[in-house]
């Protein structure tokens, strides 16, 4: 299944976000070095929780990426269509410059321009890499299917961002914060470079 790059201002839920193809692409790098035989499925689940986490944590995730439920899980649609060689040429050949796909195996090419991440990104990364680093796909796959955005979300739907703070009160101040910070999203979308 191949997932479009669709209107920003259509999105469902409360709370959208911007897809940051640079950001992805480094993630996977990050990844793939600290974590070795990674596939598409280990990458696609850690990037799944790191956004989540930085959103929880900090009011944005780190990609931006929308997340649909599959079969598998929770999947970053825009960076499983680039990791897939599906996506917009552009973010196709940005993957390539960076990342080797051989079957699911996935390899860094170049070394992750830190520089890509905020403070927070990198702390979020190294927690997921701890974390969830040495876990399967299977093992991540479980995990995933556990979650309120898995188990309350339809079929090959898109994900709505709130269900990330189900069951997580702490969390609730920086969610209001988020929805609040949202008019300021939509009206820079204009003048945002694509």
């Amino acid at each position: 299944m191949v997932y479009r790059k669709t209107c920003y201002d259509t999105c469902m839920g409360k709370l959208r976000f911007r897809f940051n193809a640079s950001k992805f692409v480094n993630a996977v790098i990050y990844l793939a070095q600290a974590c070795p035989n990674s596939t598409k499925m280990t990458i696609c689940k850690q990037i799944y929780f790191a956004d989540k986490e930085h959103l929880l944590k900090f009011g944005r995730p780190i990609t931006g990426d929308r997340y649909y439920k599959l079969e598998h899980g929770q999947v970053p649609t825009r960076g499983l269509n680039m990791l897939r060689d599906r996506a917009e040429p552009a973010d196709n050949a940005l993957l390539e410059r960076y990342v080797t796909v051989i079957g699911n195996s996935v390899h860094p090419r170049k070394h992750v321009d830190k520089k890509v991440f905020s403070k927070s990104d990198l702390e979020v990364l190294d927690q997921i890499v701890r974390r969830f680093g040495k876990k399967t796909a299977g093992e991540l796959r479980r995990l995933a299917h556990q979650e309120a955005t898995y188990l309350e979300s339809e079929d090959g739907s898109q994900i709505d961002f709130a269900l990330f703070f189900k069951n997580r009160p702490e969390s609730e101040a920086i969610k209001n914060l988020a929805e609040q910070e949202q008019e300021s999203r939509d009206a820079l979308r204009p003048y945002a470079a694509e």
